[in-house]
């Protein structure tokens, strides 16, 4: 990377392929999106890389935001006329000229050395997914009980160690496979689960290839939840909706172990009787059952 008098690190232009293409799939953005190149901009060490974002906005708040960066970043603006987070990145991932791919969230700021990390682990021939961990604004891991030793996962320990926001996989492999379910993920029909689906999905194509979890990449994530209301409630609902449809879809037995695991916790929150936060989570089994009965309804309607 080469630094530019503002202190930003250029993208150096490389007529080969960047050893990365990041996929951003976007909409409504608040200004969350400069944050995320801007950390994009500001990596160390990192291998050539790719941005593509893929606005599902129907206005121009994007136009500038892409162009400020444009100087600083290899980026590609790819604006569509649908509204579905999965299927922008399919969209992305097929654009994509990188050997990997990885798509973070719209409102994540990869730390500086993140993209050099998963460079390092990559250079392993036999790593085909590399994932990392989110963290909130004091440093501390969010979003999921992230493991906090590096590791080999495999589908009964995935669920510590995977989102889709800091997913890295080859594109090959990825394209193999078929890349998200879009009947997963925010603006479809199950709004969450397409990154655990696609991970169980991707073990299918990988014998005698490796994940690999790395606590070193980290990116920062707001963390949402608490505090403990009406809208949480909503987004646990919202959220387990895409598990229930996720274990319908694959009544695997580390996927029921992981649903029922998922339950209990559930119930034994629930009777905490702690108000919203215990609404929260009767709210999540109502989403479960709902998501699993759902996706069986929608098999059988075909």
């Amino acid at each position: 990377m080469q630094l530019s008098s503002d202190g930003v690190a250029r993208q150096p232009s490389s007529p080969t392929a960047p050893h990365c293409s990041l996929v951003i799939a976007t909409l409504h953005d608040d200004g969350e999106l400069a944050l995320c190149l801007a950390s994009l901009a500001k990596q160390q060490d990192a291998p050539p890389f790719e941005v593509i974002v893929v606005d599902q906005n129907d206005d121009d708040r994007l136009v500038e935001v892409v162009s400020r960066f444009a100087g600083h970043l290899d980026i590609r603006h790819e604006r569509v006329a649908f509204r579905s987070a999965t299927r922008a990145r399919n969209l992305g991932a097929r654009l994509a000229r990188g050997i990997w791919l990885g798509f973070p969230d719209d409102d994540c700021q990869l730390l500086a050395d993140a993209l050099g990390e998963v460079q390092r682990i990559s250079d392993d021939p036999l790593t085909s997914v590399i994932t990392g961990q989110t963290i909130d604004e004091t440093g501390a891991p969010n979003v999921l009980r992230w493991k906090q030793e590096a590791t080999e996962f495999s589908r009964r320990t995935m669920f510590s160690c995977v989102t889709e926001a800091t997913l890295f996989v080859r594109r090959e492999l990825f394209l193999r496979t078929g890349g998200f379910d879009e009947r997963f993920g925010p603006g479809a029909l199950f709004p969450a689960a397409e990154g655990i689906d696609l991970m169980n999905r991707l073990f299918d194509h990988m014998a005698g290839q490796k994940a690999c979890y790395s606590p070193r990449i980290k990116m920062q994530h707001p963390s949402k939840i608490p505090p403990w209301n009406a809208w949480a409630a909503g987004r646990f609902h919202s959220y387990a909706i895409g598990d229930g449809a996720l274990i319908a879809k694959n009544p695997q037995p580390h996927m029921l172990n992981w649903g029922l695991r998922t339950l209990i916790s559930a119930f034994i929150q629930l009777f905490t009787l702690e108000g919203w936060r215990s609404a929260a989570f009767a709210a999540r089994i109502l989403g479960l059952l709902r998501g699993f009965a759902a996706f069986h309804l929608a098999s059988w309607r075909k």
